[in-house]
């Protein structure tokens, strides 16, 4: 009896070292990252950038994988937690992206932008609205917090297919303050504060395999994976039209990754309806270095 339970013991430990380590070379095997290569992108508007495989480094006592990329990130709302994690870890459950503070930091410069769009289109429909003569100072300021998740879970390992996951979460509250005066006679000050609480979550989804055709070459059997980032909102105090007032800028988005095997990440699309906004990258030379031989390929 004992020497049946020893190798049932034995047995289980085996089969989970393996199942282990299948994950790791099944994840590595779609996303290779042998020190020195590099991988070469285009986007949509001619913009290149270059992805390094650079030595692990330690954080907090846990060592990542690790990425450098030129030209460097110099505008936070340029940043694509997708294509551009500089740190990562590849385990028997996960490859995920180590960018918690950047997806913050990403997130807090777009609804920026966002916001001085709006603020600039508000202002101008109010004049439009106004009598010839009649002056009206509209000021809005706010203010943003930004909690993001650890990590970005790029892909299970391994993988199947059509089965979701969450991807990202992200918590926003944003505190605006709204002042309206005129120099019209009867016309009374107004002074508003308005918090808006916005939940973003991201589920990922590998959906098929494909070919995929670019500079770099023709690549087969790429996984395709699509991540759709939606937002819940609520508002203090409570604002019925908030949804439909503010889903041109919190709108359903559609993020679309193509990873080739022994390759990685060849193409990208983010498409998001709301925002009539279509981003690319697409890959157009790599050179992988082999982990084993230390032989590099060309392409």
């Amino acid at each position: 009896m004992l020497k049946s339970l020893r190798f049932m013991l034995t047995l289980l430990f085996v089969f989970s070292f393996s199942a282990t380590l299948m994950g790791n070379e099944w994840a590595n095997y779609y996303f290779p990252d042998a020190l020195e290569s590099y991988w070469h992108y285009e986007d949509q508007d001619g913009n290149e950038l270059t992805r390094y495989a650079v030595e692990p480094e330690d954080i907090d006592g846990k060592t990542y994988r690790a990425f450098s990329y030129a030209p460097r990130l110099e505008d936070w709302t340029d940043y694509q937690y997708y294509v551009h994690p500089y740190f990562y870890s590849v385990g028997d459950e996960w490859v995920a992206f180590f960018v918690g503070e950047d997806v913050e930091n990403a997130t807090k410069a777009i609804m920026a932008q966002q916001w001085e769009e709006i603020i600039a289109v508000m202002r101008q429909q109010m004049q439009n609205q106004l009598p010839p003569g009649v002056n009206v100072d509209l000021n809005v300021t706010y203010e943003l917090e930004v909690e993001a998740q650890d990590y970005f879970y790029f892909l299970p390992t391994p993988a199947t297919f059509n089965e979701e996951w969450e991807a990202m979460r992200a918590n926003v509250k944003l505190v605006l303050n709204i002042s309206i005066q005129s120099d019209m006679a009867g016309f009374p000050p107004f002074n508003q504060d308005i918090t808006m609480y916005l939940t973003i979550v991201e589920t990922g989804n590998v959906v098929d395999t494909e070919t995929v055709e670019t500079e770099a070459g023709t690549f087969e059997d790429c996984l395709k994976i699509e991540y759709r980032a939606d937002a819940a909102m609520e508002t203090s105090p409570p604002m019925e039209d908030a949804e439909s007032l503010f889903s041109n800028a919190y709108g359903e988005t559609l993020t679309t990754l193509w990873l080739a095997p022994n390759v990685g990440i060849v193409k990208f699309l983010q498409e998001s309806e709301a925002l009539d906004v279509e981003k690319t990258l697409e890959l157009t030379q790599f050179e992988l270095k082999s982990t084993e031989s230390g032989s590099d390929e060309n392409n």
